[in-house]
């Protein structure tokens, strides 16, 4: 089963035995957001050339959710930035989540029951059906951390955006989260991008990184400026 950066971040951003997400909204949206645009990297469907996105490639990539974000790119009239389309893509996100949420009960690995508040209002919650492959991704993680493994390129970025959603330490727990933070920090930094694909990569990690810190900052500063 092959999950990619989006399904891997979302499983592990839900509570497996209830079913809901623990992670804010608006982080866990530019996570998703920059989940699709490293995952379109690493399958070498778009680079960035000075501060634009653009298309090397427009073969699909066999997942519903990456071809519609691939086709919305490429179709765009002019090329944009790195931001534009951070921010674009995580005003998806209901749409997104959701997408990805039927992707994963499609595959057996969520299943989804229906919830009463007060008897009156329906929630639909999402737990696992079958835990072994989020099981398999968390000892992977936490080997990663506490056995000096060799990180591949996808791992480093799913390592980064488990940190930028604030997920350490709901994936390591919050002990390991703590003991290791430097060291999640060396690997996001410093990881080894030996790839051939590894520099266009690094460039667009880089890059998105930044935009979320910029992203990020703008809506606490809004949040604090108008309350």
């Amino acid at each position: 089963m092959n999950l990619n950066l989006v399904d891997q971040l979302t499983l592990l951003a839900l509570d497996d035995e209830k079913g809901n997400f623990i992670t804010d909204s608006f982080s866990f949206a530019y996570g998703l957001a920059g989940a699709i645009i490293l995952e379109l990297s690493l399958q070498e469907r778009i680079v960035v050339e000075g501060k634009k996105l653009k298309v090397k490639s427009t073969e699909t990539c066999g997942d519903a959710l990456l071809d519609h974000f691939l086709d919305m790119i490429s179709g765009s009239k002019k090329e944009r930035s790195i931001q534009t389309w951070v921010e674009t893509i995580g005003e998806k996100y209901s749409s997104i989540k959701e997408g990805t949420v039927e992707k994963l009960i499609k595959e057996g690995i969520l299943r989804r029951e229906e919830k009463k508040i007060l008897w009156i209002f329906s929630v639909d919650k999402f737990p696992a059906e079958n835990t072994k492959p989020e099981n398999m991704l968390r000892k992977r993680l936490n080997d990663i951390l506490l056995n000096d493994c060799e990180v591949d390129m996808n791992e480093i970025m799913l390592i980064s955006l488990i940190d930028m959603c604030e997920l350490n330490n709901e994936v390591y727990g919050k002990e390991r989260a703590k003991e290791f933070r430097k060291k999640i920090k060396g690997i996001i930094e410093k990881g080894q991008l030996s790839s051939s694909i590894g520099k266009a990569v690094k460039e667009i990690h880089d890059a998105l990184m930044a935009v979320m810190v910029i992203l990020m900052a703008s809506a606490v500063f809004t949040t604090t400026t108008t309350s």
